[in-house]
């Protein structure tokens, strides 16, 4: 006998050759059941045979009438055998027997095995089993993993797992559609032609990728439709988003805010005016200034390499006032009309052993006050942009959130009469938070004075530590959720919105989810 029958049998009472052990008619009071045979054995089926169709038979043995309770067939390969009968409970008088046909049509490959269970009143044999033993000589086809599971990723990576179909059958099988749902981050990579056909045996690989946008679960479904009797399978996909990490960071406003302001000015004789102006107005801008702060450094840096002019300016600086006036309308060589190539300068020349050493203090605010009636022209004299002049300068502060860019220059974008349209100082002073004052205007007025001394220390952008995913950042002043707030990529920094400023002694709280480095 062969091996693979031989435990169905044991299990289910049977004799050394097949059957159920027979009962004598009429054998003691009450109902009692014999089935006969106990084992159907129903060979090879390919997908182009119709059903084998063998048969059972119960009697009813005793005293009693049997009651078939239910029948059913259970066992791995239970979806291939089929009952054909009009009634799965019913009632032999003694000495009645009642033939049940079974039906198989392979629904897979290769052994194709399942048990018939039949439910009956006897109390000796309550539950009677026919073992069915078939051979499929059909195609089928194995999708692994099932399911394809990726874990727990780190939102941002990329991820792709190998999905391999197998022809496990015995027969050519012929891979006519594959349909993927899931949801938007996990994907099937399109690099297959259809149909595909596999020999017994033979295996293909797809692709499957995911990269998670959220700390959440996902999931979809891979749907493969063949010529295995079974049509389609389908296969899952599981993944879980994780952060690298979530975290806090917190600002105080302090109550005496320290700033490094630099001035540089067009040395051009249009200028003239407009320098006289400055040199006068530069009282005002000071004492307007002391009311946000009374730890500032001022320099005046106007030729090429960025040095200063007339050393470090402080609240402690005898007559400083006046060297300002001196220095302010002296200088100016190449770089004359391309301040944002001096300005860049000077914050370098802030590093240790340099000649603006000391002025650059990493804590403070840097504000740099740009003046001039020409466009920024370093992108003609230096060959440098003004988004790689600012990067410069950001760079060498070390935090773009305390680095702004005004510019006292023409009207953006047309300019006026007497000066043209600022371009590249507007820029530069968009990007980083600055103030941009027409020349062309009184722009020495005590407002505009104001406006320049508020965003000498106001800070609006917030650099952070670790790099977030955007959708994750949340903000908060003072407890309160701030909405309008940007996010630069570039500089790694958040900026509150232009009506928001925080102000001496606000907290402000920036929590994100961390985006990982992806191997």
């Amino acid at each position: 006998m062969n091996p693979r029958y031989l435990l169905p049998l044991l299990l289910a009472g049977c004799s050394d050759v097949g059957f159920t052990a027979l009962k004598e008619p009429n054998a003691g009071d009450g109902p009692a059941i014999e089935v006969e045979p106990g084992l159907l054995t129903f060979g090879a089926v390919s997908r182009d045979e119709e059903a084998a169709v063998q048969s059972f038979t119960i009697r009813s043995v005793g005293t009693m009438d049997l009651e078939v309770v239910d029948m059913f067939v259970d066992g791995e390969a239970a979806a291939s055998f089929t009952l054909l009968t009009d009634s799965l409970n019913f009632l032999l008088p003694p000495g009645a027997e009642q033939a049940i046909d079974v039906a198989f049509t392979p629904l897979g490959a290769n052994a194709q095995d399942a048990n018939v269970q039949i439910l009956n009143n006897d109390p000796d044999r309550d539950i009677e089993t026919v073992v069915l033993v078939g051979e499929g000589a059909v195609p089928e086809l194995q999708i692994a993993p099932d399911p394809i599971d990726f874990g727990n990723s780190y939102v941002g990576c990329e991820e792709l797992l190998p999905v391999e179909l197998t022809n496990v059958g015995t027969d050519l099988l012929q891979i006519s559609a594959i349909d993927f749902a899931a949801d938007p981050e996990m994907w099937l990579v399109p690099d297959y032609a259809l149909p595909i056909e596999l020999e017994p045996g033979a295996m293909t690989t797809l692709w499957v990728g995911f990269n998670p946008a959220a700390n959440i679960e996902y999931g979809g479904s891979l749907t493969v439709t063949s010529n295995e009797p079974l049509g389609s399978r389908v296969a899952q996909q599981l993944g879980v988003g994780r952060y690298a990490g979530e975290y806090e960071e917190v600002w105080e406003v302090p109550s005496d805010p320290p700033t490094d302001i630099l001035f540089a000015v067009d040395q051009s004789c249009s200028m003239d005016d407009d320098t006289a102006r400055l040199a006068s107005n530069f009282s005002n801008f000071i004492s307007l200034l002391s009311g946000y702060s009374t730890d500032w450094q001022i320099i005046v840096a106007n030729n090429d390499d960025g040095c200063n002019m007339g050393g470090i300016l402080t609240p402690s600086t005898p007559g400083y006032a006046d060297t300002f006036r001196s220095q302010v309308g002296n200088g100016g060589e190449d770089y004359t009309e391309a301040l944002l190539s001096v300005a860049a300068n000077a914050v370098e020349a802030g590093a240790a052993g340099r000649c603006n050493y000391g002025f650059v203090r990493e804590d403070a605010a840097l504000h740099l006050i740009l003046v001039s009636d020409e466009p920024e022209q370093s992108n003609w004299i230096t060959g440098q942009t003004w988004s790689t002049l600012v990067s410069r300068i950001q760079t060498a502060k070390g935090d773009a959130g305390l680095v702004k860019i005004s510019a006292i220059a023409g009207d953006y974008p047309s300019g006026c009469s007497s000066a043209d349209a600022g371009t590249g100082y507007y820029e530069a002073m968009a990007a980083t938070g600055g103030e941009f004052l027409s020349i062309c205007s009184d722009w020495a007025s005590a407002t505009n004075l104001e406006r320049l001394a508020s965003a000498s220390i106001t800070q609006t952008a917030f650099t952070l530590e670790r790099t977030p995913l955007e959708s994750t950042i949340e903000v908060t002043l003072n407890g309160a959720p701030v909405s309008g707030w940007t996010y630069d990529a570039s500089t790694n920094t958040v900026t509150f919105p232009a009506e928001i400023r925080p102000e001496e002694g606000d907290l402000i709280v920036i929590t994100y989810g961390g985006v990982a480095t992806c191997d």
